[in-house]
């Protein structure tokens, strides 16, 4: 048995900035409006698998993060992060970015590509539920960064979170 969410009808949504370095269009700073797409499978404990709104909280928190920042993928080969106080560079090839600390949400992912937040969004709403009683068999995730252009992605929680 599963239930889902739709990221844009729930308004499970978040806008950001990012780039995918050397990428001729995406290599530049552009944003989206992402919505979190989610199907939980697992057993009913009580009426639920999960309360919905209990799993909208769960995203909402995920999404709060990421809302109106530039995401930066930390763990990017391709790019060079120098955190100063209250400022960071990031050095990618000729460019040299220099923005507010507190805009940036540093993501620990190798890319900023709607297959790597997918991974992220994924793995932080597992590692929710598996604090929780709930009995949750699976998690698929989609981010979407736009209307119909998303990543989605799988997660067996009775293998555990290994992403």
């Amino acid at each position: 048995m599963w239930i889902e969410l739709d990221g844009w009808m729930a308004k499970l949504r978040f806008s950001a900035c990012h780039l995918i370095p050397h990428h001729p269009k995406c290599g530049r700073l552009h944003g989206h409006t992402y919505a979190v797409n989610v199907r939980v499978h697992g057993t009913r404990t009580g009426e639920f698998i999960i309360d919905f709104e209990l799993l909208k909280e769960m995203i909402a928190q995920i999404c709060s993060r990421l809302d109106h920042h530039v995401i930066v993928a930390e763990n990017d080969p391709r790019i060079r992060i120098t955190k100063n106080d209250d400022s960071v560079v990031i050095d990618i090839g000729e460019k040299r970015y220099q923005l507010p600390i507190e805009d940036i949400a540093f993501i620990p992912i190798d890319s900023t590509s709607a297959e790597s937040l997918c991974i992220y969004v994924a793995g932080e709403l597992a590692r929710m539920i598996e604090t929780s009683d709930l009995d949750v068999s699976r998690l698929e995730v989609r981010i979407d960064e736009g209307i119909g252009q998303g990543a989605g992605c799988m997660i067996d929680l009775d293998d555990g979170v290994s992403l």
